[in-house]
């Protein structure tokens, strides 16, 4: 993909995140319930954010190894998360699927909202055959998020990393094929 795909829902605007994103990087993965819910530190400082955003954003893209989007509400550039596919394996056709919002956009439908149209874009114009999940069990929100989107539990990782303490912890496996989404998904 030589341009970075935007993407639009009714209410959201799915877009590139970029270096200028720092600032609002470091804030968002700062705030305690998203650091809890990713089981990763915040970044250390403006640079630390810089650092993340380079090797876990904008080179992700540059490299062809996923794509991660700020989202935006329609009309408005301000990011209010991020959602984006990662460790894609093109000879598989599998890639693992990671996201975030903001506490104040909880309980509004805009990840799914989000998630449906990037699972529709892996499945139809990247044409994966497989998208997975890893969330630790603790975060029920979101195990039940990619459950109604039509994701299966596969199983427990045991002790498969760590969370934002530092401390071992264990992962939830979710997955759904393609031909599942055409055939259960909610859309």
């Amino acid at each position: 993909m030589p341009l970075f795909p935007e993407l639009e829902t009714e209410r959201l605007r799915l877009r590139e995140i970029t270096m200028d994103d720092a600032e609002w990087l470091l804030e968002h993965f700062s705030t305690p319930e998203i650091a809890w819910g990713q089981g990763h530190p915040a970044p250390r400082g403006i640079e630390g954010a810089r650092e993340e955003l380079a090797r876990y954003i904008v080179d992700l893209f540059a490299q062809g190894k996923g794509l991660r989007w700020g989202i935006a509400l329609e009309g408005a550039d301000a990011l209010i998360g991020s959602a984006g596919l990662y460790d894609w394996d093109r000879e598989i056709g599998s890639a693992e699927l990671g996201y975030d919002l903001d506490p104040r956009h909880w309980g509004h439908g805009i990840m799914t909202e989000a998630l449906t149209a990037i699972l529709g874009f892996a499945f139809e114009a990247m044409r994966l055959d497989r998208i997975q999940v890893l969330a630790m069990p603790r975060n029920e929100r979101s195990l039940r998020l990619v459950e109604r989107l039509g994701f299966t539990r596969e199983g427990l990782l045991r002790h498969h990393g760590r969370d934002e303490t530092g401390a071992v912890c264990d992962d939830v496996i979710l997955s759904l094929l393609r031909d599942e989404w055409g055939a259960t998904a909610m859309r």
